[in-house]
């Protein structure tokens, strides 16, 4: 990877999100750094079912909340739109191809991909398809939205940018391998990782490569970004700690199995589960392990933080709710598949299992 074309994309830049009178984007794992930390009341009690709606495929999508309503997609190839409160239905749109993640939300418009290669947008309160593109190869996660362009990765070992007002590709950036994250952004870097095991920041002020970095084997997802530290787990059964400035690695620590989600951080401290529900919670500076708890089966599933809470699923059907400071389990709620990737929201926990989105309180 190393320059891209970037006239249109830095007009965008320049223009400056206020400029556009636009709203900021809504982003799935708390934001655009990805710390899995969301800044809500958290599910202090044992948590108990609100509802559970069905889906046709499997929910592995982690769920995004916003203004009431809850936004996922499933692996038969659908997008969902669910009210909060009640769990009922209020739009669901057929994809064309599995829809692993959820959408990002600008304004009103909900921006979506699916494995299918189609880029869409949606709007949020309808449903209705404003426009779709077609990339090459499956997107499997959402974009990250900003002063009018969207930035995605995909398969085909690129990622995209497209112009949202105009509803047209700007231009693409090529790396070694196919891609499964959405982008992870603080400042003026970009950070994208593929499946050779190359974590890449980029410099979109001088559209060029800052640094890359590379395990020894895949890394599924973004970095997750905090205290100038960019955080990633590998298929390598390593977590890294990056210098976000020099790529230079502050620590790692080596576990006992593949980690296919990046890792949580708030507070000095960073969580990541195991592909077999090992989960850790390491001291963000050192790497120092701090506490672990390791439970069965085989699950990809990102914790999610609120407060001094930290909620995370286990292949063994379980959503656990840890004080994140001492690891002392809280509660756990049974569900019929492995518990992926929770999202807390206003003393609730939403995550799927199975062909199905469940919603505790």
């Amino acid at each position: 990877m190393q320059r891209f074309l970037f006239v249109i994309v830095m007009m965008g830049v320049a223009a400056g999100a206020n400029a556009s009178g636009k709203s900021a984007a809504v982003i799935y794992s708390g934001g655009p750094q990805h710390t899995g930390a969301y800044d809500t009341e958290p599910l202090v009690k044992p948590g108990h079912l609100k509802w559970k709606f069905d889906t046709v495929g499997d929910v592995t999508s982690p769920p995004l909340v916003n203004s009431g309503t809850v936004y996922f997609g499933d692996w038969k190839g659908y997008f969902y739109a669910v009210d909060v409160a009640t769990g009922e239905e209020q739009w669901r749109v057929e994809a064309g191809g599995a829809a692993a993640g959820p959408p990002t939300l600008c304004g009103d418009v909900a921006y979506w991909g699916c494995r299918d290669g189609h880029f869409f947008a949606l709007d949020a309160r309808s449903g209705e398809e404003k426009w779709r593109i077609t990339v090459d190869g499956a997107i499997c996660f959402p974009p990250y939205v900003d002063n009018d362009v969207a930035y995605f990765t995909s398969h085909s070992k690129h990622m995209y940018m497209v112009d949202i007002t105009a509803a047209a590709l700007i231009d693409s950036l090529p790396t070694q391998n196919g891609m499964c994250c959405s982008p992870s952004r603080v400042g003026q870097t970009f950070f994208v990782s593929d499946w050779d095991g190359n974590v890449y920041a980029l410099n979109l002020a001088t559209a060029t490569e800052k640094w890359r970095f590379k395990a020894r084997r895949k890394i599924y997802h973004a970095p997750s970004l905090d205290g100038g530290m960019a955080y990633v787990g590998s298929h390598d059964s390593t977590a890294y700690a990056l210098d976000v400035d020099t790529g230079r690695v502050v620590w790692r620590f080596d576990t006992d199995g593949p980690i296919s989600v990046e890792p949580a951080v708030a507070d000095g401290t960073a969580y990541l589960s195991t592909l077999y529900s090992h989960f850790y919670a390491l001291d963000a500076l050192t790497g120092e392990r701090v506490w672990d708890v390791r439970k069965e089966g085989k699950v990809y599933a990102k914790p999610a933080i609120a407060r001094d809470i930290v909620y995370f699923g286990g292949g063994d059907h379980k959503l656990y709710a840890l004080d994140r400071h001492t690891g002392r389990q809280l509660w756990s709620f049974d569900a019929q598949d492995m518990v992926c990737n929770p999202t807390v929201h206003d003393r609730m926990v939403f995550f799927g299992s199975g062909n199905a989105l469940y919603a505790l309180e």
